[in-house]
C-alpha cells in the first residue's frame, strides 16, 4: 500500500472556472471566498452547514454572541441581551435585552419576537435539522416553548427541564438567532431576498446572486454599529479551488477558506505568514447509508454483519498517510468520531481520556504478516474474508483482491482537499477490489440528496457548534436532519435496498448486543447524557454512545480538522472561532 501514496501524489485536478471581481458597496469593503459554493439556505433556522452559518452571522444574531477580548481571543458574551441571570437550580434563565434594539429595517426588536423566532425553529412542521436543540427548553401543553416574554420590561425568561451547562452557547448558535417571523416562509426563500432578509446583525443584505456573490452593507441600526468599521462585506461563491486562489492572488478577495494542499509550499514561500492551518474542533468522515446492502454476490449478510463490512471499508484507509501526503495541513489521523480537544464536562480532551474507545489504532503500524499492509488493513481484510466475500491472492502475498463486493456510489463536493481525499480513498479500495463510482456534486445539491436519503456513501465533516460531546452525538439521533446514515430514520428516497435492509434504520439491529432499535441503543443514551449532572457518569455514557455509533460502520472518521485559510496582512480583528466559522463583525483593513 505504500505505492498508493505515489499514485495519489501524481493525480492532477483540472479546474477551469475563473473568479470575477465585481465588489459591491463603497468605502472599506471586505471581500471573502469561503469555499463550498452557494449555501443551501440562509434561513438561520433551516441552516445546518458551516458555509451558510458563516454568512448568516453577518446579518443576524442572538441573545449571545462572540467578540474579541483584550488579548484578541474570541469570548462568549451578551449580544442582543444586555445581561442575564441564572437561577440557583440552573433551570431558569432571565435575559434582559438591550434598550432600543432595532431590526435592520429600523423597526423595533422586542423580546416576544425572539420567542416567536425560537418557536418557529422548534416547530416540527418547519422540519429544521436542528429543531431537536429546543428540547433543552421546557414545553407547554400546546407544544410551544416555555418562554415568558415581557416587551415592556425587555425580558425573556426561559425555563429548562434540566440544567444545561452550555445553554448560553446555544443562545449564540445560528438556529437560535432572531428573525422577523412575519416575513419568513417554510422554504427559506425570504432569506435570499434583500427586501425580506431582515436581521439584527452588523450588516444587511444588498444583493444575492447564485454562484456569484452575496453582498452586504453596514447596518446603521445595529446595537453596536459604532464599533463596526467595515462599510460592506461581500461573500463570493465558488467551489473551484483554482478560482478561489486566483481571486486571492489577484487581490480580488482578502480572505479565502479553501485551498488545494498541492499549493501549500508555494504559498508559504510566496506569501509568508498569510497561509494558516487554523486548528478547529471537528472530524472529517465518510458515511454509508445503512439501507445500502453490502452483501457479497450469492450470500446474504445480516444487518449486523454488514455493519462490520462498512467498518472494514473505513479501516482500510491509511489515515497517517492521508494527512501526511494528501491533506498536508496539520490534521491528525482520526482514532474515533469525537475529535481531539473536545470536552465532556469532566475531561478536557476526550481522545486522551480513560474509558473512551480507540479505533484504527494500527493505522500507521505495518503488519508482521505483510509489511505492505498496516495492522488495521490486515484486520479489515480478515473481516471481509470471515464474512464470506470471495477473493483471489492472499494477505501474506500482498495481492489479495475481493471479487464480489457490491459497487458503491460515492458522492462528494469538490472543495478544499476533498477531491484528493476521495481519490485516495477510491485508489485504496481499488487496490483491494472494492468497486466505487465517484460523483462530484455541488454542496447544496449534495446536502439535498443526503437529506432525502438518496445517497449510498458520501464525504462529510462536522465541526463543533459548541464544545461538548453531546454536539457530536446529537447529529445521529433519530430526530436529527443531519443523520445522513439514516440510523433510526425511515428509508427516504433510496430505492436500491434489499429485503434484508428495507428496515435497516428502524429495526432492532443496534446497540452493544445488536438487538435494540436505534432509539433504544442510542437516542436513550444521548438523552441520559443531556440530563446527567454527574460528570463521571456523563463521561462514561458519552464513551458508550460513541462505541454504539462506531459499531454501525455507518460513520468512518478519517481525520481531525484544521482549517487551511489565507488572510491578507492588512485585515485585522476577524474572529476565528474553534467551531470553524469566521465572524467579521468588528474586522477592518489598514
Amino acid at each position: 500500500m505504500r505505492k498508493l501514496v505515489a499514485i495519489v501524489l501524481a493525480l492532477v485536478l483540472t479546474l477551469s472556472m475563473t473568479a470575477t471581481a465585481c465588489a459591491e458597496g463603497s468605502g472599506q469593503v471586505l471581500n471573502v471566498m469561503l469555499g463550498g459554493g452557494t449555501p443551501l439556505t440562509l434561513d438561520p433556522a433551516l441552516n445546518s452547514a458551516s458555509n451558510g452559518g458563516n454568512i448568516i452571522r453577518s446579518a443576524f444574531n442572538g441573545l449571545m454572541g462572540f467578540m474579541l477580548d483584550d488579548e484578541g481571543n474570541p469570548v462568549l458574551g451578551p449580544e442582543l441581551a444586555e445581561s442575564y441571570e441564572i437561577s440557583e437550580d440552573g433551570l431558569t434563565y432571565t435575559f434582559t435585552l438591550r434598550e432600543g434594539l432595532k431590526w435592520s429595517d429600523g423597526t423595533d426588536l422586542v423580546a416576544s419576537q425572539i420567542a416567536a423566532s425560537w418557536n418557529r425553529a422548534a416547530d416540527p412542521e418547519l422540519g429544521a435539522d436542528y429543531g431537536f436543540l429546543f428540547d433543552y427548553i421546557s414545553h407547554n401543553e400546546d407544544g410551544t416553548l416555555a418562554l415568558d416574554a415581557d416587551d415592556a420590561a425587555r425580558t425573556l425568561v426561559v425555563h429548562l427541564p434540566y440544567p444545561c451547562a452550555y445553554f448560553l452557547d446555544l443562545c449564540a448558535f445560528t438556529t437560535f438567532y432572531a428573525v422577523k417571523v412575519e416575513l419568513t416562509d417554510p422554504e427559506g426563500i425570504w432569506a435570499i431576498n434583500p427586501e425580506t432578509n431582515i436581521g439584527a446583525g452588523p450588516f444587511r443584505m444588498t444583493k444575492y446572486a447564485v454562484d456569484d456573490v452575496i453582498a452586504y452593507e453596514k447596518n446603521p441600526y445595529y446595537w453596536n454599529a459604532d464599533k463596526v468599521k467595515l462599510d460592506g462585506l461581500n461573500f463570493y461563491l465558488s467551489e473551484d479551488n483554482v478560482a478561489i486562489l486566483t481571486a486571492y492572488e489577484n487581490d480580488t478577495v482578502q480572505y479565502i477558506g479553501a485551498l488545494d494542499p498541492s499549493e501549500f509550499d508555494r504559498l508559504d514561500a510566496t506569501y509568508p505568514g498569510e497561509h494558516v492551518n487554523w486548528p478547529i474542533i471537528g472530524t472529517w468522515y465518510i458515511l454509508f447509508n445503512v439501507y445500502k446492502d453490502m452483501s457479497p454476490a450469492g450470500k446474504q449478510l445480516t444487518v449486523q454483519e454488514q455493519s462490520k463490512a462498512r467498518f472494514a471499508l473505513g479501516q482500510m484507509v491509511n489515515r497517517e498517510d492521508l494527512v501526511t501526503y494528501v491533506t498536508k495541513a496539520g490534521q491528525l489521523p482520526a482514532t474515533g468520531f469525537f475529535p481531539k480537544g473536545l470536552h465532556d464536562g469532566y475531561n478536557d480532551d476526550v481522545r486522551a481520556a480513560e474509558g473512551y474507545g480507540t479505533w484504527y489504532a494500527g493505522t500507521n503500524t505495518y503488519s508482521d504478516i505483510n509489511p505492505d499492509y498496516t495492522v488495521d488493513q490486515v484486520e479489515a481484510l480478515q473481516t471481509l474474508i470471515d464474512l464470506g466475500y470471495a477473493y483471489t491472492g492472499s494477505i501474506e502475498g500482498g495481492d489479495i483482491t475481493f471479487t464480489d463486493f457490491p459497487g458503491i456510489e460515492f458522492a462528494f463536493n469538490n472543495s478544499g482537499a476533498n477531491a484528493l481525499i476521495i481519490q485516495y480513498v477510491q485508489e485504496t479500495w481499488n487496490q483491494f477490489g472494492i468497486p466505487s463510482t465517484v460523483n462530484t456534486e455541488a454542496w447544496a445539491t449534495l446536502q439535498s440528496k443526503l437529506k432525502a436519503g438518496d445517497a449510498e456513501a458520501a464525504r462529510m465533516g462536522w465541526v463543533a457548534d459548541f464544545d461538548d460531546v453531546v454536539n457530536f452525538l446529537e447529529i445521529f439521533i433519530s430526530a436529527s436532519g443531519n443523520n445522513y446514515p439514516r440510523l433510526g430514520r425511515a428509508i427516504g428516497d433510496y430505492t436500491r435496498n434489499s429485503d434484508v435492509t428495507k428496515d435497516a434504520g428502524t429495526g432492532a439491529y443496534w446497540g452493544l448486543n445488536g438487538d435494540q432499535t436505534w432509539a433504544e441503543a442510542y437516542d436513550a443514551v444521548v438523552d441520559q447524557i443531556k440530563q446527567n449532572t454527574d460528570p463521571i457518569q456523563r463521561a462514561a455514557l458519552a464513551a458508550q454512545a460513541e462505541q454504539v455509533l462506531m459499531a454501525t460502520g455507518g460513520v468512518n472518521p478519517m481525520y481531525f480538522y484544521t482549517q487551511p485559510q489565507m488572510t491578507k496582512p492588512n485585515v485585522h480583528d476577524a474572529i476565528y472561532w474553534s467551531g470553524g466559522e469566521v465572524i467579521w463583525n468588528y474586522a477592518y483593513m489598514d
